[in-house]
C-alpha cells in the first residue's frame, strides 16, 4: 500500500462518522429554519388578526341641557333636508318636531303606539318609527298619513324589540333590536339584508347614521355610554354619558343631541371626533 493512500476498507470505518455528522448538522439546520418559520408565522397571524381590539372609553364634553314638556322621549332625528329636530315618545302616538332647546313647534298625531325610534328619507318625504310592542316599522307621510307596517322577526322577549332606526346614504333602513338579542339589521325597504349581534353592550336604545365617516351611533341606555360603529357593526369608540336613560340620539354639525327617557330633557354635547 502506498504512503498517504485510502483504501476501500479504511473509507467504510470513516463513513459512519461523517454520516453522523453530517445529520446532526442537518437536524440543526432543520430545527433553526424551523424556528424561524414559526416565528415568521405568528408575525403574520398577529397582523392579519381580525379580532377587535376595544377603545378605550371616553367622555362626552357636556354643552347644556334643557327640560322638555314631552314625557318619555324615545327617538330623535335631524334632517337636513328640513333642518329640524323630530322626536318621539313611547306614551303619545306623535311625532313632534322641536328645536335645539327642545321646545315643541309642531306635534303630527300617528296611528302607532309605543313609539322608540323615527327616520326620515333622504327628501323627507316619508317617515318611518319603530313600534317595540308590535315588533314592527311603520311608514307615514309627513302629515301623518299611514303608508305601510312590516314586522321585525327578531326579540325573543316581548319587552325587547326594535328600539331604534335610521337611514344612510343610500336610502337602506338600519334597525336596532333593544336586547336579547342587541342586534343590528340592514333593511332596503321591508327587505332584510342582514343581520349582526352586537356583544359589546348589553342594550341599544337609538341608532343614528354619520354621512361624514359612514358609520352608525349608538345610544345604550343601560350602560350610560354611547357607541360608534361600522356599517359591518365594529366597534369604532365608546363614550360614557351622564345621561340617565339616554333614548335618543342625533347631530347637527359638531353638536350631539341625545334625549332621556326618564328626565324629559335634551342633552347637548359635543360631537366626539
Amino acid at each position: 500500500m502506498q504512503p498517504g493512500r485510502t483504501t476501500h476498507h479504511q473509507r467504510a470505518m470513516k463513513n459512519p462518522l461523517t454520516s453522523r455528522i453530517q445529520a446532526s448538522y442537518l437536524l440543526f439546520i432543520l430545527a433553526a429554519l424551523a424556528e424561524v418559520f414559526v416565528l415568521n408565522a405568528c408575525g403574520r397571524s398577529e397582523q392579519s388578526s381580525n379580532d377587535p381590539t376595544t377603545p378605550a372609553t371616553q367622555s362626552l364634553q357636556l354643552i347644556t341641557s334643557y327640560s322638555m314638556s314631552v314625557t318619555e322621549p324615545s327617538g330623535l332625528l335631524y334632517s337636513p333636508k328640513t333642518r329640524q329636530l323630530y322626536m318621539v315618545s313611547d306614551s303619545h302616538g306623535a311625532i313632534y318636531v322641536i328645536d335645539t332647546t327642545g321646545l315643541i313647534l309642531q306635534t303630527i298625531p300617528i296611528d302607532a303606539q309605543d313609539l322608540e325610534g323615527i327616520a326620515l328619507t333622504q327628501n323627507a318625504d316619508t317617515f318611518y318609527v319603530a313600534e317595540e310592542t308590535r315588533s314592527q316599522i311603520t311608514s307615514f307621510l309627513p302629515d301623518g298619513t299611514k303608508l305601510a307596517s312590516f314586522p321585525i322577526t327578531v326579540r325573543t322577549n316581548t319587552k325587547h324589540g326594535p328600539e331604534g332606526l335610521t337611514i344612510d346614504g343610500t336610502g337602506n333602513l338600519w334597525i336596532i333590536n333593544e336586547k336579547l338579542p342587541t342586534m343590528l339589521l340592514h333593511h332596503a325597504g321591508s327587505a332584510e339584508l342582514s343581520r349582526t349581534t352586537l356583544t359589546f353592550t348589553t342594550d341599544i336604545s337609538d341608532i343614528c347614521y354619520d354621512s361624514v365617516a359612514d358609520a352608525f351611533w349608538i345610544v345604550s341606555d343601560e350602560s350610560q355610554s354611547v357607541i360608534k360603529i361600522s356599517r359591518t357593526g365594529a366597534l369604532l369608540g365608546q363614550w360614557s354619558t351622564p345621561v340617565t336613560q339616554g333614548e335618543g340620539i342625533a347631530f347637527i354639525g359638531n353638536r350631539m343631541y341625545i334625549v332621556s327617557d326618564t328626565d324629559a330633557k335634551l342633552y347637548v354635547f359635543v360631537k366626539p371626533s
